[in-house]
């Protein structure tokens, strides 16, 4: 025997009635942060304690630069810092974007720098320091390199210099310039030098 209708309606008015508070309490844990994750014993998304945003790297002063790698001694250096080293003056003239350009350097020779880091060169390799290459970088993120025999008296003895000036202007605010006199082009003549890095490309 089917229910009576009035028993029927009781129920489905009965059973709506029961459904809005069940939307409600739904629509509550879905919008409130953190409350569907402690119901179902889980951490909240918002954790209490405070959050620390990461420390930022340190970037190097302006005018400052390092020389390390395949060195005993990482050197942490200034533009006033090259006033230390023996000084050299030079005035070159390489082809750039723009043109031929000419300019004046003062500054000290980038063997220098590296051989007062003292390479370390292996003696149980013959000749072991033709296997190595000077990696110069600038601010802006522009590399060059030179081989080591390039720039070492006995081989090439090029004259390559950390200039400190340059057409008798002070390099102190920007960063040492690399020269390569032996260039006709300037691609290899690094503005605004933060690091000097000497490596071994051989086997």
């Amino acid at each position: 025997m089917s229910p009576h209708p009035i028993r029927r309606v009781l129920f489905r008015r009965f059973t709506a009635m029961l459904a809005v508070p069940a939307l409600l309490i739904a629509a509550f844990v879905a919008f409130v942060p953190g409350v569907a994750a402690q119901a179902s014993g889980g951490s909240s998304s918002h954790s209490s304690a405070p959050e620390h945003p990461s420390k930022p790297k340190p970037t190097p002063k302006p005018g400052s630069f390092v020389v390390k790698g395949e060195v005993e001694k990482t050197l942490r250096l200034t533009v006033a810092d090259l006033a230390n080293y023996p000084q050299y003056t030079q005035t070159v003239s390489f082809v750039s974007g723009s043109g031929t350009q000419t300019h004046t350097y003062t500054g000290a020779k980038l063997v220098d720098l590296i051989t007062a880091a003292v390479p370390k060169f292996r003696t149980e390799v013959k000749n072991d320091l033709l296997r190595y290459a000077v990696l110069v970088k600038a601010s802006d993120g522009y590399e060059s390199v030179l081989s080591w025999p390039e720039i070492t008296t006995g081989f090439g003895g090029v004259q390559a210099l950390v200039a400190s000036t340059e057409d008798g202007v002070s390099l102190a605010d920007v960063g040492p310039r690399l020269t390569v006199p032996s260039d006709t082009k300037g691609g290899r003549y690094v503005s605004w030098i933060t690091s000097i890095t000497l490596v071994r490309v051989g086997s």
